[in-house]
């Protein structure tokens, strides 16, 4: 059972801090604009949920396969994806920073797919 005590509403005032200096990161910025670019985009809204309602069929229907791969070459999707990367890791960086503090055996799933290389629990330790 959680026991709330003044400790605990130290550390939630310090979360509070943390989340807004966080909120000023530069790179926190571009990943909203870049989202928002993203979502105001009518016609790549009007692909991507083409390609979602007929996720199933994609392998089987080469101008699913075709508008997939126009959707990842897509400038404003590449910049979402880039912007995405870039905030998860920040906060790779800064859960590692706290997991660590506590022990080095905690693992911490870094979910970067631009990182490139070997991802996942099953590839040792971080």
């Amino acid at each position: 059972m959680l026991i709330i005590d003044q400790n605990l509403l130290e550390i939630d005032n310090l979360l509070e801090k943390i989340m807004d200096e966080f909120l000023k990161f530069p790179e926190v910025e571009a990943y909203q604009k870049a989202k928002a670019d993203f979502m105001v985009d009518e016609n790549l809204q009007s692909q991507l949920k083409t390609l979602q309602d007929n996720s199933e069929y994609i392998a089987f229907r080469p101008e699913l396969r075709a508008l997939q791969h126009e959707i990842n070459l897509n400038e404003k999707v590449y910049a979402f994806r880039l912007a995405e990367n870039d905030l998860q890791q920040i906060l790779t960086a800064l859960t590692k920073k706290i997991t660590n503090s506590i022990s080095e055996q905690i693992y911490v799933d870094e979910n970067l797919p631009l990182k490139g290389g070997q991802h996942g629990r099953h590839h040792g330790k971080h």
